[in-house]
């Protein structure tokens, strides 16, 4: 048995291991967020605008236009976040929706052909709610840089019917079925 003059030692590191916590101060950060960045300044004469999920309008649109910005930039990891598990999508712009396979293989053919020198503006949208589920019908405009392939010169200025379905989830809508076609000309 041990007596207690021989464990006097250890008397200091438990006082100090209680300590240490009560004496520290962690703060919380956001993932990624720079140590440097100091708080955001809100001007309060500014009436700050509600976050998308508040208004199911504005959170459907929300997560389309961020899916067809991330197609853009190419950020698939975020366009493949934005789509339900069990999504479907059918786009004139990737070609036959067979040889494209899966979800990932699809989205990698459409950001293909957008980094060919495609841009997509939107012209007119229209958004609904049947059932449970948002679906958004938007018009765009097909625009060409002088670059691009001659397959797609030859349809520069021309225009897309695009029909979405989003379900709402946990994380906010998610889009459950694209399908996108090139229209006619007149």
């Amino acid at each position: 048995m041990t007596s207690y003059g021989e464990l006097r030692w250890l008397r200091p590191l438990i006082l100090m291991t209680a300590l240490i916590p009560m004496a520290c101060t962690f703060e919380h950060r956001e993932n990624g967020e720079d140590p440097g960045e100091g708080p955001v300044a809100v001007d309060t004469g500014q009436v700050l605008e509600d976050p998308p999920e508040a208004d199911p309008t504005r959170g459907a649109l929300h997560t389309l236009r961020a899916f067809r910005e991330a197609m853009a930039v190419g950020d698939l990891s975020l366009a493949l976040a934005l789509l339900d598990r069990e999504a479907t999508l059918l786009d004139d712009l990737v070609g036959d929706p067979a040889l494209a396979g899966s979800r990932g293989e699809a989205l990698l053919e459409l950001r293909a052909r957008l980094a060919e020198g495609i841009r997509l503006e939107e012209d007119s949208t229209r958004v609904s709610f049947p059932g449970d589920v948002a679906v958004v019908i938007t018009r765009l405009h097909l625009q060409v840089q002088e670059d691009a392939p001659e397959v797609w010169q030859e349809r520069a200025g021309s225009h897309l019917h695009e029909t979405v379905v989003l379900v709402p989830t946990e994380e906010g809508w998610r889009i459950r079925h694209l399908h996108r076609s090139i229209l006619p000309r007149p």
